[in-house]
């Protein structure tokens, strides 16, 4: 199993590969909760100066807008898989950067906060955009026809639910729900990325395949 580290060195030996045949390129890393995508992207980013890291969950919907998608669905999986994120703000970011404009001013989510706060500014003078989240290679996102290399994070569920509860406990403390309780929506992600995985196949889809 290959560390984040080790992996994201591995990303940017592609990367300088890569380059050569785009003046703008998109890289998509997709892979299941826990499975390491942000810390990855990071990485990248920290070993490349040129690459600028973007994460999906920074484009995420209000919570209140998603307690009420949620309460309202009679699928709440499809939720997830098809409407939890502002794609639409993703997409009008990813646009601006392929078109060459100089920056791009846009409102993220802050997850201490529970609230979208004040627009944040984007150099996209970089090359290099690497993108990281979930559903990232579905044929249904509009972001999915616009990523040029995508890379896909093969992990074991059961240990990266590990790792994921783990790092919630720390976060929310008093304030954790356990993966079974009734207010706890990550059974619907669960059932959404299944089907994802079963019907879309998403490592058949990368470039680069790694398991960590």
């Amino acid at each position: 199993m290959d560390t984040s580290k080790q992996v994201a060195k591995k990303i940017v030996e592609h990367l300088q590969v890569w380059k050569h045949n785009h003046a703008k390129l998109v890289v998509g890393i997709d892979g299941y909760a826990g499975s390491g995508k942000t810390t990855i992207g990071s990485f990248v980013a920290k070993y490349d100066p040129d690459v600028l890291p973007v994460h999906l969950d920074d484009f995420i919907k209000h919570w209140r807008e998603r307690q009420k998608m949620i309460e309202d669905a009679e699928n709440k999986s499809e939720v997830f898989e098809y409407e939890w994120y502002r794609y639409d703000d993703l997409m009008e970011l990813i646009t601006a950067f392929k078109e060459g404009k100089q920056s791009i001013n846009m409102k993220l989510y802050d997850f201490d906060a529970n609230d979208l706060i004040s627009p944040q500014t984007f150099d996209l003078t970089k090359q290099v955009l690497v993108l990281d989240g979930i559903f990232l290679f579905h044929p249904e996102h509009e972001e999915s026809q616009m990523i040029d290399k995508k890379i896909y994070l093969d992990a074991d569920f059961e240990k990266a639910d590990e790792r994921r509860r783990a790092r919630e406990q720390e976060r929310f403390g008093e304030d954790y729900l356990p993966d079974d309780h009734p207010d706890n929506w990550f059974q619907y992600y669960k059932t959404a990325y299944l089907n994802y995985v079963e019907k879309y196949n998403p490592k058949e889809r990368a470039d680069l395949v790694f398991e960590v």
